[in-house]
């Protein structure tokens, strides 16, 4: 029986989160433990953002730092092929609502999440277009017109009411950014979880949601 939850306040457009998903993917393997991921969508709204020297020069110092403090890897399609293209307009929102498609189909949230910024940082795919979320759909084996019909279906309201949501937990838990994680109990109690201590240290953070676990 699964008696402790610990939700995930991320971002697919968040370096730090791409950082933090092989601690995301070891949390979903732990017995006991249920994994709820949610996206916070930084980049939504009002705040999305084209991709512009300024921000290339910001992402890559800022990635530079992700990779050496967590080893994730940011592949050259992505540095020097996503990032000098200049009419890309960064936007969090179609990768969320595919997330909560996958989500809808079987998915967990976590292996979506690493999928998509997989594509994105490794591969230098632009995961604001639907086919490169069908395409990662598909590698996941799921049915193409589900998936599209369920994208279609979350797509606007749904995803914004999920984003609010989820911006909602953020400050419940009193996260400072993306990603924030927060363990709730049976009993009611919640407990904030320190994800960023364990950049780069999976199996550390594996013995500290195990001990987590087994408090209950």
């Amino acid at each position: 029986m699964k008696n402790v939850t610990l939700h995930i306040i991320v971002d697919p457009l968040c370096g730090w989160t791409y950082g933090s998903v092989p601690l995301i993917t070891a949390a979903e393997n732990i017995d006991g433990l249920i994994v709820k991921v949610h996206s916070g969508g930084m980049l939504t709204g009002d705040n999305v953002k084209p991709v512009t020297p300024a921000w290339r020069e910001f992402a890559l110092k800022n990635d530079s730092v992700i990779a050496k403090k967590t080893g994730q890897v940011f592949g050259s399609n992505y540095t020097d092929g996503l990032l000098k293209t200049n009419d890309i307009i960064l936007n969090s929102a179609p990768a969320i609502t595919a997330i909560l498609a996958a989500q809808k189909l079987g998915i967990s949230g976590g292996e979506m999440l690493n999928s998509i910024q997989h594509a994105y940082y490794a591969q230098g795919k632009n995961i604001m277009q639907l086919h490169v979320l069908t395409d990662i759909a598909l590698e996941l084996g799921l049915n193409k017109a589900l998936f599209e019909t369920h994208f279609n279906a979350l797509e606007g309201d749904a995803t914004d009411q999920h984003i609010a949501q989820s911006r909602g937990l953020l400050h419940n838990i009193h996260g400072q950014g993306f990603p924030s994680a927060a363990f709730e109990f049976n009993t009611g109690k919640w407990q904030k979880a320190d994800i960023a201590h364990y950049y780069g240290k999976t199996e550390q953070w594996v013995t500290y949601l195990q001990q987590s676990v087994a408090l209950v």
